[in-house]
Parts: C-alpha cells; structure tokens; sequence
C-alpha cells in the first residue's frame, strides 16, 4: 500500500522527469537557431568577400587586355598598384607560369599553394580559399589570365582579403551565443520544474 510519502515521491520523479525532457528540447531548438545565426553570419561574410574579389579580379582582367606590347607589360605593375595599392587590407600577387612575380601587394599574407597553384581558366574565378598566416586570416581567389602578346604564357592573377576583423567576431558571436544558450537552457529549466511540479500537484 502506497503512503503518502511515497505518492510525493514519486510526483516529484515525474516532475523532475517532464523538467529534463523539455529543458532537453529547449536547450536543443536554442542550439539550432544559434547555429543557423552563425551559418548565416559565416555565409554573409563569405558572399561580401566574393563580390569584392571577383570585382577586383574583374578589375585586373581590363589591365591585363590592354598589354598588347611588351611596352605595355612593364607599365603593367605601375597600373595594378594605381588600382590597388591604397587597399591595406587586400593582397594582390601577379605571376608568371614558373611562379615568377611580376606584381605582389601584400606579401605577408603568403598566398598558399592551393590558392596560386588552381587558377580557374574560365570566365569566373577559382572558388574561395581561406588560410591563416602570421596569427591572422585571409581569404582569396585567383584566375589565369591570358596576355593578348602573340606567344606570351598567361598570368596567374591572385587577390586576398584579410578576414582577422570577421574572425575576431565571429569568435565573439559564438561565445555570447553559447552563453545565452547555456543561461537560457538554466531558465527554462527552472521554469518546466516549477510548471511539472505545479501541474503534477494538482493531480488526485
């Protein structure tokens, strides 16, 4: 026979039960709509830096057209610092097909050899490569860029663009949203206890 000890005690596991089980839900739609803001944030930072390399590279595809003389040429690294030289955080590298450069903005940043090694040799840049050098982050996109000089071997035009500031924030994001994550999944938690343990009360 049940006393009434005995029927508390067993309230009091159902309601700390019902407490966890919708904590455990809370908590876990809390952790998908941070994880959807940081994936939006990361694709929004991500497209920005597209627009602005594929514009650049755009920008010094117009140079590379206008070299139809070897006159021409050795104007060309003069024209891409007019063009590029007052960004201090973009990184420019123009180089031949044994890797020789004809044109560096930026050699800090140390462009890797998956960046300058997989020009794209069509109509769009080569997708975005992202790395770190030196404590900071970068992020660029090259292209092959063929000379309209009969016989001459095309270029391998590479831009960069340091990303620290966006990897810096987004470091932030995610520790302000796993602090309100984790806060949250505290008050909710409190508040399905106190809800369960109401609603079990009122049971006969």
């Amino acid at each position: 026979m049940k006393t009434p000890t005995d029927s508390r005690a067993a309230r009091n596991a159902a309601a700390t039960r019902l407490a966890l089980g919708l904590t455990a839900v809370s908590a876990l739609a809390l952790a998908l709509l941070a994880l959807v803001s940081l994936l939006a944030l990361n694709l929004y930072f991500e497209s920005r830096d597209r627009d602005r390399l594929h514009a650049h590279l755009a920008q010094a595809r117009v140079l590379v057209a206008r070299v139809d003389q070897t006159a021409a040429l050795t104007l060309l690294p003069r024209q891409l610092f007019d063009e590029f030289g007052d960004e201090r955080d973009l990184a420019v590298r123009v180089q031949g097909p044994l890797g020789q450069p004809l044109y560096e903005q930026g050699a800090h940043a140390e462009m890797p050899a998956s960046l300058l090694g997989q020009p794209s040799a069509a109509a769009q840049p080569a997708p975005l490569v992202s790395w770190r050098q030196d404590g900071r982050a970068w992020r660029g996109s090259a292209m092959l860029m063929r000379l309209p000089l009969e016989g001459a071997a095309p270029l391998t035009v590479a831009v960069a663009v340091d990303i620290q500031a966006q990897a810096a924030f987004v470091t932030s994001a995610v520790w302000v949203l796993a602090g309100y994550v984790l806060l949250a999944s505290l008050v909710l938690a409190l508040l399905a206890r106190w809800l369960a343990g109401r609603a079990l009360a009122g049971r006969p």
